[in-house]
């Protein structure tokens, strides 16, 4: 099931692969990671032990895996992007500006911005679906209504054709 190690990876490997949602759950895992990640490094944490606490904060098996193959990465003298320009669950923007800023050693600013970027996006996505789903709620909403008129009305029309 989902409570074994097995299953909370396939679900949550199923998660990031959703159609429209799958590009939101993608964004809000990068938007943790970030900004976790920049808070750390601000706070002058040493970057393999900011990855560690980072992949544990993260909450999907799938940029958990991730980031643990990227504390090896940075462990043998390697950039953080290495890993994330091989991944397909990462956006190219975010593994180069992540490079961009190894190299210029600004990386707490860059992680600030990648989170602020995808921060707006999720707003953004949140409210498209929302009036997306408006018109479906109202819907829904008449015939509900309509359902509970009909089931007072019929039964009192039934009895009136009785007499």
């Amino acid at each position: 099931g989902l409570a074994t190690p097995a299953g909370k990876n396939l679900a949550d490997h199923f998660k990031i692969k959703l159609p429209v949602f799958g590009t939101l759950f993608k964004k809000i895992y990068l938007v943790r990671f970030t900004q976790s990640l920049a808070t750390l490094v601000v706070g002058g944490v040493p970057l393999t032990d900011a990855l560690k606490i980072v992949s544990e904060v993260v909450g999907n098996e799938a940029y958990k895996s991730l980031i643990d193959q990227t504390i090896k990465e940075v462990e043998d003298g390697n950039s953080v992007a290495v890993v994330f320009l091989q991944s397909d669950i990462v956006p190219k923007m975010v593994s180069n500006m992540l490079a961009v800023g190894e190299k210029t050693g600004r990386l707490d600013n860059i992680l600030d911005k990648i989170s602020g970027f995808y921060t707006r996006e999720i707003e953004n996505m949140v409210a498209n679906m929302t009036h997306l789903l408006e018109p479906f709620i109202m819907v829904l909403i008449g015939v509900a209504v309509g359902g509970m008129v009909a089931s007072i009305i019929l039964p009192m029309y039934n009895l009136a054709n009785q007499f």
